[in-house]
Protein backbone atom coordinates (compact mmCIF):
# COMPACT_ATOMS: atom_id res chain seq x y z
CA UNK A 1 0.00 0.00 0.00
CA UNK A 2 1.54 3.54 -0.74
CA UNK A 3 1.34 6.00 1.38
CA UNK A 4 0.47 10.11 0.30
CA UNK A 5 3.45 11.13 1.30
CA UNK A 6 5.08 9.10 -1.44
CA UNK A 7 3.25 10.49 -4.26
CA UNK A 8 5.14 14.33 -4.38
CA UNK A 9 4.15 14.75 -7.67
CA UNK A 10 0.16 15.96 -6.16
CA UNK A 11 2.06 18.78 -3.97
CA UNK A 12 2.03 21.22 -6.60
CA UNK A 13 -1.85 20.40 -7.36
CA UNK A 14 -2.66 20.63 -3.74
CA UNK A 15 -1.13 24.03 -3.42
CA UNK A 16 -3.21 25.48 -6.76
CA UNK A 17 -6.01 24.50 -5.36
CA UNK A 18 -5.09 25.98 -2.43
CA UNK A 19 -4.37 28.88 -4.03
CA UNK A 20 -7.29 29.26 -6.28
CA UNK A 21 -9.78 28.49 -2.82
CA UNK A 22 -8.19 31.79 -1.26
CA UNK A 23 -9.10 33.70 -4.04
CA UNK A 24 -12.54 32.15 -3.72
CA UNK A 25 -12.81 33.10 -0.03
CA UNK A 26 -11.61 36.69 -0.76
CA UNK A 27 -14.19 37.35 -3.38
CA UNK A 28 -16.87 35.78 -0.76
CA UNK A 29 -15.92 38.28 1.80
CA UNK A 30 -16.12 41.07 -0.98
CA UNK A 31 -19.57 40.03 -1.61
CA UNK A 32 -20.87 39.49 1.53
CA UNK A 33 -20.76 35.49 1.44
CA UNK A 34 -19.77 35.12 4.83
CA UNK A 35 -21.54 31.11 5.32
CA UNK A 36 -19.50 30.43 1.83
CA UNK A 37 -16.30 32.22 3.01
CA UNK A 38 -16.33 29.61 6.08
CA UNK A 39 -17.23 26.79 3.83
CA UNK A 40 -14.09 27.74 1.68
CA UNK A 41 -11.87 28.03 4.85
CA UNK A 42 -12.94 24.84 6.18
CA UNK A 43 -12.04 23.94 2.59
CA UNK A 44 -9.01 25.45 2.89
CA UNK A 45 -8.22 23.65 6.29
CA UNK A 46 -7.94 20.33 4.78
CA UNK A 47 -6.32 21.24 1.71
CA UNK A 48 -3.62 22.57 4.26
CA UNK A 49 -3.95 19.08 5.83
CA UNK A 50 -3.75 17.10 2.71
CA UNK A 51 -0.34 18.90 1.84
CA UNK A 52 1.40 18.38 5.14
CA UNK A 53 0.58 14.69 4.51
CA UNK A 54 1.98 14.64 1.21
CA UNK A 55 5.02 16.70 2.28
CA UNK A 56 6.00 13.91 4.38
CA UNK A 57 6.57 14.42 8.30
CA UNK A 58 9.85 14.88 10.24
CA UNK A 59 10.16 14.66 13.65
CA UNK A 60 12.72 17.48 14.50
CA UNK A 61 11.17 19.96 11.53
CA UNK A 62 7.50 19.61 13.58
CA UNK A 63 9.22 20.75 17.12
CA UNK A 64 11.75 23.57 15.82
CA UNK A 65 9.68 26.17 16.35
CA UNK A 66 8.62 27.23 19.56
CA UNK A 67 8.91 25.47 23.12
CA UNK A 68 8.91 21.83 23.58
CA UNK A 69 7.86 19.24 26.55
CA UNK A 70 8.97 15.88 26.51
CA UNK A 71 7.07 13.94 29.07
CA UNK A 72 7.42 10.27 30.24
CA UNK A 73 11.09 10.34 28.92
CA UNK A 74 12.51 7.40 31.00
CA UNK A 75 16.13 7.23 30.71
CA UNK A 76 16.53 10.86 28.83
CA UNK A 77 18.30 9.18 26.07
CA UNK A 78 15.01 10.73 23.13
CA UNK A 79 15.31 13.90 25.27
CA UNK A 80 19.31 14.26 24.98
CA UNK A 81 19.41 12.87 21.08
CA UNK A 82 16.84 16.03 20.39
CA UNK A 83 18.88 18.48 22.28
CA UNK A 84 22.27 17.59 20.02
CA UNK A 85 19.55 18.27 16.97
CA UNK A 86 21.53 21.13 14.99
CA UNK A 87 17.25 22.71 14.55
CA UNK A 88 17.20 22.53 18.13
CA UNK A 89 17.39 25.36 20.29
CA UNK A 90 18.14 23.21 23.88
CA UNK A 91 17.16 26.18 25.87
CA UNK A 92 13.36 25.87 24.69
CA UNK A 93 13.39 22.47 25.76
CA UNK A 94 12.10 20.72 28.65
CA UNK A 95 12.57 16.83 29.04
CA UNK A 96 10.65 15.27 32.23
CA UNK A 97 10.50 11.83 33.81
CA UNK A 98 7.88 10.18 35.73
CA UNK A 99 10.43 8.78 37.99
CA UNK A 100 11.60 11.24 40.92
CA UNK A 101 15.22 11.80 40.76
CA UNK A 102 16.28 9.88 43.69
CA UNK A 103 15.18 6.82 41.27
CA UNK A 104 16.74 7.84 38.57
CA UNK A 105 18.85 4.64 37.12
CA UNK A 106 22.73 5.87 36.35
CA UNK A 107 21.99 6.56 32.70
CA UNK A 108 19.09 8.88 33.30
CA UNK A 109 20.69 10.82 35.95
CA UNK A 110 23.79 10.76 33.52
CA UNK A 111 22.06 11.86 30.73
CA UNK A 112 19.99 14.34 32.63
CA UNK A 113 23.24 16.40 33.41
CA UNK A 114 24.42 16.48 30.08
CA UNK A 115 20.80 17.97 29.01
CA UNK A 116 21.67 20.76 31.76
CA UNK A 117 25.06 21.16 30.49
CA UNK A 118 23.72 22.04 27.09
CA UNK A 119 21.05 24.30 28.52
CA UNK A 120 17.23 22.25 28.54
CA UNK A 121 15.51 21.96 31.64
CA UNK A 122 15.09 18.76 33.45
CA UNK A 123 12.15 17.67 35.46
CA UNK A 124 11.09 14.79 37.44
CA UNK A 125 8.53 13.45 39.21
CA UNK A 126 6.39 14.57 36.53
CA UNK A 127 2.77 12.95 36.19
CA UNK A 128 1.59 12.77 32.07
CA UNK A 129 -1.82 12.83 33.09
CA UNK A 130 -1.56 15.95 35.46
CA UNK A 131 1.28 18.08 34.26
CA UNK A 132 -0.37 21.12 35.91
CA UNK A 133 0.69 19.88 39.21
CA UNK A 134 4.34 20.22 37.82
CA UNK A 135 4.06 22.60 35.92
CA UNK A 136 1.45 25.16 36.91
CA UNK A 137 1.11 28.08 33.92
CA UNK A 138 3.61 26.82 31.50
CA UNK A 139 2.41 27.07 28.13
CA UNK A 140 4.23 24.74 25.08
CA UNK A 141 4.18 24.82 21.33
CA UNK A 142 5.38 21.23 21.18
CA UNK A 143 4.56 18.45 24.15
CA UNK A 144 5.40 14.65 23.01
CA UNK A 145 5.28 11.11 24.44
CA UNK A 146 7.21 8.92 23.00
CA UNK A 147 6.24 5.22 23.43
CA UNK A 148 3.61 5.66 26.57
CA UNK A 149 2.97 1.84 28.00
CA UNK A 150 1.48 1.55 31.66
CA UNK A 151 2.89 -1.25 31.99
CA UNK A 152 -0.06 -3.27 33.13
CA UNK A 153 -2.98 -5.09 31.46
CA UNK A 154 -5.82 -4.61 34.33
CA UNK A 155 -8.35 -2.81 33.44
CA UNK A 156 -9.50 0.77 34.35
CA UNK A 157 -13.06 2.15 34.09
CA UNK A 158 -14.08 -1.43 32.20
CA UNK A 159 -11.21 -0.14 29.10
CA UNK A 160 -7.83 -0.79 28.47
CA UNK A 161 -5.95 1.01 30.53
CA UNK A 162 -3.58 2.41 28.13
CA UNK A 163 -6.67 4.33 26.51
CA UNK A 164 -7.25 5.46 29.75
CA UNK A 165 -3.60 7.06 30.02
CA UNK A 166 -3.45 8.32 26.72
CA UNK A 167 -6.95 10.10 26.85
CA UNK A 168 -6.01 11.81 30.61
CA UNK A 169 -2.45 12.67 28.96
CA UNK A 170 -4.33 14.34 26.40
CA UNK A 171 -7.20 16.25 28.51
CA UNK A 172 -3.52 16.99 30.54
CA UNK A 173 -1.47 18.04 27.14
CA UNK A 174 -4.53 20.37 26.40
CA UNK A 175 -4.53 22.39 29.02
CA UNK A 176 -0.51 23.50 28.50
CA UNK A 177 -0.47 24.03 24.88
CA UNK A 178 -0.16 27.90 23.69
CA UNK A 179 -2.85 28.48 20.75
CA UNK A 180 -1.98 26.67 17.53
CA UNK A 181 -0.03 24.17 19.46
CA UNK A 182 0.15 20.26 18.87
CA UNK A 183 0.67 16.68 20.99
CA UNK A 184 3.03 14.39 19.05
CA UNK A 185 2.72 10.83 20.87
CA UNK A 186 5.03 8.28 19.03
CA UNK A 187 3.84 4.58 19.30
CA UNK A 188 4.35 0.90 17.61
CA UNK A 189 2.27 1.00 14.30
CA UNK A 190 0.92 -2.43 14.77
CA UNK A 191 -3.37 -3.34 14.90
CA UNK A 192 -2.63 -4.38 18.47
CA UNK A 193 -0.96 -0.99 20.09
CA UNK A 194 -3.82 0.71 18.10
CA UNK A 195 -6.34 -0.94 19.27
CA UNK A 196 -4.98 -0.44 22.91
CA UNK A 197 -4.84 3.10 22.78
CA UNK A 198 -7.45 4.39 20.30
CA UNK A 199 -6.08 7.48 19.69
CA UNK A 200 -8.67 8.86 18.03
CA UNK A 201 -11.46 8.29 20.48
CA UNK A 202 -8.61 9.41 23.03
CA UNK A 203 -8.23 12.88 20.97
CA UNK A 204 -12.04 13.87 20.96
CA UNK A 205 -12.68 13.34 23.97
CA UNK A 206 -9.93 15.70 25.09
CA UNK A 207 -11.32 18.30 22.53
CA UNK A 208 -8.56 17.85 19.62
CA UNK A 209 -9.14 17.39 16.03
CA UNK A 210 -8.75 13.72 14.88
CA UNK A 211 -4.62 12.64 14.78
CA UNK A 212 -2.89 12.96 11.26
CA UNK A 213 -0.29 9.94 11.90
CA UNK A 214 3.53 9.61 9.92
CA UNK A 215 6.24 6.71 10.25
CA UNK A 216 8.69 7.35 12.71
CA UNK A 217 11.77 5.71 12.45
CA UNK A 218 14.30 5.30 15.46
CA UNK A 219 17.66 5.53 13.86
CA UNK A 220 17.19 8.99 13.47
CA UNK A 221 17.84 9.63 17.04
CA UNK A 222 21.39 8.42 17.65
CA UNK A 223 21.79 6.98 21.01
CA UNK A 224 18.27 6.77 21.64
CA UNK A 225 17.35 3.72 23.45
CA UNK A 226 13.88 3.23 24.55
CA UNK A 227 12.95 2.47 27.99
CA UNK A 228 9.46 1.22 29.79
CA UNK A 229 7.98 1.70 32.87
CA UNK A 230 8.14 -1.37 34.92
CA UNK A 231 9.81 -3.07 32.02
CA UNK A 232 12.98 -3.71 31.09
CA UNK A 233 12.16 -4.18 27.12
CA UNK A 234 11.91 -1.23 25.85
CA UNK A 235 8.89 -0.85 22.40
CA UNK A 236 12.68 -0.64 20.02
CA UNK A 237 14.16 -3.70 21.13
CA UNK A 238 10.64 -6.24 20.17
CA UNK A 239 8.73 -4.15 17.41
CA UNK A 240 10.09 -3.14 13.94
CA UNK A 241 7.08 -0.49 13.09
CA UNK A 242 6.75 3.01 14.34
CA UNK A 243 4.20 5.76 13.61
CA UNK A 244 3.99 9.66 15.60
CA UNK A 245 0.84 10.86 15.89
CA UNK A 246 -0.24 14.66 15.95
CA UNK A 247 -3.36 16.22 17.77
CA UNK A 248 -4.23 19.48 17.05
CA UNK A 249 -7.23 21.75 18.41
Amino acid sequence: MHHIGEHHSIIPVIQNLGLMNQCLIHQSLNLGLLYEAKQLQRLDDDLAWLLQKAAGFNFISAIADGKTLLVGEGNLSFALSIAKKKRINPAKLVASTYEAKSNLSEAAASNASHLRMLGATVLHGVDATKLSHALGSWRFDNIAFQFPHVGSREPEEGRNPNFILIRDFLKSAYQQLKPGGQVLISAVDSPHYQGAFQFEEAGELAGFKPPVSYPFEPSDYPGYNHTMTNDNEGALNSHDEFRTWIFKR
